[in-house]
């Protein structure tokens, strides 16, 4: 009779090599550096602050990190356990989750048009019809004193998909262009709902895009 020994429940420095080998590749980037830190105005997405959020990085789901996404450069910055600012390889960040919204790295000529840049998209909507954010500010400089200072603009562009594309759109009428057998419905429900097009464009949308889904089922 053959007795075979019990399986052991895994020792905790086996489970810190796992976790460890799991994460090495993760805090293995280059150093990122503030640029501005003293500047009123930022390069970042929200606020100059981290922010706890995820990365699907490899392949891999990471929980719980401290975040801040540089929309001026497109870099996702996290800080290592020394609270040293750590620049991921963007190629190899698939999505990461920030502020409660989603962001998903997009190709140009793959899973976006070839006259899209490659990058990563806030996924506002992600339905048959979907409306995704490119986040970007510009920097500029004006002096003051003589003393440059850092300016930072935002210039975010909208894009929804329909008809197997995605097209840029902007104001209201763009919009409802690209549903032109349910613009009275899709004007009627945003007023129903008390949303402010030019106030709040982003819920607008998401709610246009939404009901379309809905109707058209």
């Amino acid at each position: 009779m053959r007795i075979t020994a019990p399986e052991l429940p895994e020792s905790p420095l086996s489970n810190y090599k796992t976790a460890t080998n799991k994460s090495q590749n993760l805090y293995n980037g280059r150093r990122y550096f503030l640029n501005d830190p003293l500047s009123d105005e930022h390069q970042f997405y929200i606020e100059r602050q981290w922010q706890t959020g995820s990365v699907m990085y490899d392949g891999q789901q990471f929980d719980s990190l401290s975040l801040m996404y540089d929309i001026h450069k497109d870099q996702l910055i996290i800080k290592d356990l020394h609270n040293n600012f750590l620049l991921l390889v963007v190629e190899r960040v698939q999505a990461f989750d920030i502020n409660q919204h989603h962001f998903k790295r997009m190709i140009s000529g793959e899973n976006l048009p070839a006259n899209m840049s490659t990058g990563f998209y806030d996924i506002l909507y992600d339905g048959n019809t979907k409306f995704i954010i490119r986040r970007k500010k510009d920097r500029q400089e004006k002096i003051v004193d003589m003393k440059i200072i850092p300016l930072y603009e935002s210039k975010d562009n909208y894009y929804i998909f329909r008809h197997n594309t995605y097209w840029p759109v902007r104001k209201r009428k763009s919009v409802l262009a690209l549903f032109p057998e349910h613009g009275r419905e899709l004007r009627r429900l945003v007023r129903r709902k008390g949303i402010s097009y030019r106030k709040n464009r982003e819920l607008a949308i998401v709610e246009m895009v939404r009901y379309f889904d809905e109707i058209s089922k």
